[in-house]
């Protein structure tokens, strides 16, 4: 059951990666707060999941876990329920061997800690976001992200579940979501705001 969740999430990410790339599917998240990104609204993209015949719950899991899997694909996040998903081609450099790694392994705790401190130090961020705390905090967030995916993962052999297990699961998938967002978002406009000082 776990390698069919595993390749239905590879199968979701490709199909993820394959819209981002679309001119057709593609629209612009924000002139002001992300210039020159263009992207897919993340309930969008899990409505077109949906309608492709996936089942809510591994698109939920896939769909947030696909950021930390293969590193093209970006969030950007007007406000907490306004998320968008974008591809970044040339962020290319490492995703081969993680999402190897998460197909067969779906605990890729190494790559995932070793593609996120460039991230953050690459183009030498300073503030907040160029401490080594907030680095720490990325990572462990990195972590709850596919701690997440797996327990998606274990559900899914489990259904059907109860009321207050999907509750539980809606609530915290939202929560881990939200802080994962909230972090990148805010790393994404320190950079951001460091071009504009240039």
């Amino acid at each position: 059951m776990a390698n069919t969740k595993n390749s239905q999430a590879a199968k979701i990410r490709k199909q993820i990666i394959a819209w981002l790339q679309d001119e057709q599917q593609i629209e612009v998240v924000s002139e002001t707060k992300f210039p020159g990104i263009r992207g897919i609204r993340a309930v969008k993209l899990r409505q077109m999941l949906g309608d492709q015949g996936y089942v809510a719950s591994v698109v939920m899991g896939a769909v947030s876990a696909a950021p930390s899997i293969d590193h093209r694909i970006k969030k950007a996040t007007l406000r907490p329920r306004e998320v968008y998903y974008y591809f970044v081609a040339d962020a290319a450099v490492k995703p081969a061997p993680a999402t190897l790694a998460a197909q067969t392994a779906p605990t890729p705790a190494a790559p995932v800690a070793a593609t996120l401190a460039p991230v953050v130090s690459a183009k030498a961020v300073g503030g907040l976001a160029g401490t080594a705390a907030f680095a720490d905090l990325q990572a462990t967030a990195q972590q709850l992200t596919q701690e997440l995916d797996a327990l998606l993962t274990a559900a899914q052999e489990q259904a059907p579940l109860s009321e207050p297990e999907l509750a539980f699961l809606t609530d915290v998938s939202t929560a881990i979501t939200k802080q994962g967002e909230l972090l990148q978002n805010f790393s994404t406009q320190e950079r951001i705001n460091q071009l504009r000082q240039q």
